[in-house]
């Protein structure tokens, strides 16, 4: 009879302490666009998040819109002290289910109105426009990996987490009114690609999710304002798809799910047809 109280007592113990583990998740990008709709979305599920960003008024007016307890921590991902930031923001919170990296930086668009077009006759063109595609390296490709690599390593000793990492349609294919920004997406695909593969055949039970948004009416695109753009979503649609395979731990999630249809277009169409009829894509 003690033997069974025992018993009893603890799957008492062990059922309380699952039913009542709360779900801890960091945003980083949670300023603005998808990253501050996914970090609502998770917050209304449940979860404590922890909301990461430059930008510290546009977090705190995010935190007041949040059901649950919440922490704020402002990092810039291309500083040397991102990582130790993010480390610290994680023993915070005290332990970590989930993180979702949504960061970018400037578009090196060719036809861009804020960056000349280069003139090889004017060597000092190229100089102007560097500085804005080094900071898209250094966001989108350099500062994604470290932050990931923090957020890995935590989840590997843990043996069980959910990295989910934004990227774009533009990593698919080199791009070529965007060749910076495009090899910066490429890289976070194929970063993610890697270490899901790391995951799986050390047999780690951590989950890699690579979210391939097409054209999203974020705040410095509104809706319809491009004329090319096609299947363009708003900015909450598309939380609520990356927030659905989130909860579906998919290996890559399109946005809008049609859009894998061009991804298949980009990735194994020849070249000689991409260049003649589909560049525009």
């Amino acid at each position: 009879m003690k033997t069974l109280q025992q018993l009893f007592v603890l799957i008492s113990c062990l059922f309380f302490t699952h039913a009542t583990h709360t779900k801890k998740a960091i945003v980083i990008g949670a300023s603005s666009g998808m990253g501050r709709e996914v970090a609502k979305l998770l917050s209304n599920d449940g979860y404590e998040v922890g909301l990461v960003a430059r930008r510290f008024d546009l977090l705190e007016s995010l935190q007041k819109e949040l059901p649950n307890p919440s922490y704020i921590q402002t990092i810039d991902v291309a500083a040397p002290e991102a990582r130790a930031q993010l480390i610290d923001l994680i023993a915070k919170m005290g332990e970590l289910d989930l993180i979702v990296i949504s960061v970018t930086a400037y578009l090196d668009n060719r036809n861009s109105a804020n960056l000349s077009i280069f003139d090889l006759y004017d060597s000092s063109a190229a100089f102007k426009e560097w500085p804005a595609k080094e900071r898209t390296l250094d966001v989108d490709a350099k500062g994604f990996i470290a932050m990931a690599d923090v957020a890995l390593a935590y989840f590997e000793r843990q043996n069980h987490g959910h990295l989910v990492g934004i990227s774009s349609m533009n990593g698919q294919r080199g791009v070529s009114y965007n060749p910076v920004y495009s090899a910066a997406k490429a890289c976070i695909s194929y970063y993610m690609e890697a270490q899901r593969n790391y995951m799986i055949q050390n047999d780690i039970n951590v989950d890699v999710t690579d979210i391939v948004p097409g054209w999203v009416a974020v705040e410095h695109s509104p809706l319809g304002a491009d004329p090319a753009a096609y299947w363009e979503i708003t900015v909450q649609q598309a939380g609520k798809e990356i927030f659905e395979g989130i909860k579906r731990k998919d290996k890559t999630v399109y946005i809008p799910s049609k859009v894998w249809f061009i991804a298949y277009l980009l990735k194994y169409t020849p070249d000689c047809i991409y260049n003649k009829y589909l560049s525009w894509i």
